[in-house]
């Protein structure tokens, strides 16, 4: 049973998620913490691996909480949960799309998309700055440094963000 579950639950974030893995993680947290399967601070943990290895976050964070669960059946089941979706969309949007080539309100439909898809990443980050700038109700000046700095520097020199992440996970560690 926890394999259906575990599989319809990554299948609904995979449905109902538009841009890309940042933008399901308000609906990743919601869900793992409302059948306690995780704590915040186990999610955080999540999100910081789901970032730093290769792939989509939304995968990788399926993944990982399949993996937590179940093993390794319950990462490729929860994996398969969260793309199925996407492969079944992709599939018939490509045949729609081809058919709606210069289309107005093909256009004006991905152009409403766009700012749902900034609230939902901007969201996501509040929900995550939120657990991080905030440890134990005591404002981490160390968290909100690194932040900062890593904000200039990939805004400012346009640094490869591999390197920013690496980086900052050294420095999480010497501060915090």
């Amino acid at each position: 049973m926890i394999y259906f579950t575990l599989f319809f639950t990554f299948f609904k974030i995979g449905l109902f998620t538009f841009g890309g893995g940042l933008a399901m993680l308000p609906l990743i947290q919601e869900e793992l913490l409302r059948r306690n399967w995780m704590t915040v601070p186990q999610f955080l943990d999540l999100v910081s691996i789901a970032q730093i290895t290769p792939g989509a976050i939304g995968v990788n964070s399926a993944t990982y909480v399949g993996n937590k669960l179940c093993g390794f059946w319950g990462g490729v089941i929860a994996t398969a949960g969260v793309i199925t979706p996407s492969i079944i969309i992709i599939l018939i949007l490509s045949a729609i799309l081809i058919k709606l080539k210069g289309n107005v309100y093909k256009d004006a439909f991905f152009f409403g998309i766009k700012p749902i898809t900034v609230g939902l990443i901007a969201y996501a980050g509040y929900t995550i700055a939120k657990d991080t700038y905030f440890i134990r109700n005591q404002i981490s000046i160390g968290a909100i440094s690194i932040s900062i700095l890593a904000f200039i520097i990939l805004h400012k020199y346009k640094t490869n963000p591999v390197y920013i992440v690496f980086i900052s996970a050294v420095a999480g560690m010497i501060l915090l």
